[in-house]
């Protein structure tokens, strides 16, 4: 019955991080999550007669969740012709300065804060190899390298960087990282970028909506499990 139960928990998590996904497949530069599932330790059956022993096999004693995985493949690309989009092509994460500090995002959805300087959307600034990028009232185009050019003149680039281990990376909101020591220290890495072009979220909808089917099936299962021992001790304290 523990077994069973731990396995609704497993497949009540899985629900859980499979709906995230859902929720945000319109996000750009969303990175797709799957649970960490681990085993829980084996117990051996043994079977003794006549004062010997003898194992017969394993039995499992259930699993558990440890957090989350991230996928960092990369999503699908849409054209805008906003000048102010930018998509990485291939690796790489975007700079960017929150007042929590320093963040990592693959969403180059930028606009102009009211102080002329590059921002997320979410007012976030923009972060170039020299500091924030004051681009003003010009016309802004961003080029294949990521150089940023107000009115034809280079005024900045922006600052891309990679890391030793993404695996350090810890989800901030929908499309922040914060890097961790485990992660390394980011280090600037050329390139390429797309402009006037988004990355979409790396989600397939329709393989997550499958997902779904799959753990509420193995969700239910457990649960009949579960209801069937349940009337068992029932029955034999009621009957005994």
């Amino acid at each position: 019955m523990y077994t069973a139960a731990s396995g609704m928990l497993v497949e009540s998590m899985r629900m859980d991080v499979s709906s995230n996904n859902l929720a945000n497949v319109d996000t750009a530069g969303y990175q797709r999550q799957t649970a960490h599932i681990y085993n829980s330790p084996q117990r051996p059956v043994v079977r003794v007669h006549a004062g010997q022993a003898r194992v017969l096999g394993a039995l499992g004693t259930g699993a558990l969740v440890e957090g989350s995985h991230t996928s960092f493949a990369p999503g699908t690309l849409r054209t805008t012709e906003n000048p102010l989009d930018v998509a990485l092509i291939g690796p790489g994460f975007f700079a960017i300065s929150t007042p929590e500090g320093n963040r990592y995002t693959r969403d180059g959805r930028f606009t102009i804060n009211p102080s002329g300087l590059l921002a997320t959307l979410d007012g976030n600034l923009v972060r170039g190899e020299n500091g924030p990028i004051y681009v003003g009232s010009g016309e802004v185009l961003f080029t294949e390298t990521g150089e940023v050019m107000v009115d034809g003149h280079v005024v900045d680039k922006l600052l891309m960087v990679e890391f030793n281990d993404r695996t350090g990376l810890v989800r901030r909101g929908a499309n922040l990282f914060e890097a961790t020591p485990e992660a390394g220290d980011p280090f600037r890495f050329r390139a390429v970028v797309a402009p006037g072009v988004i990355e979409l979220a790396n989600v397939n909808v329709v393989r997550e909506m499958v997902n779904l089917i799959n753990v509420q099936r193995a969700y239910e299962a457990n649960q009949k499990v579960v209801q069937a021992f349940d009337e068992t001790l029932g029955k034999i304290i009621n009957e005994v």
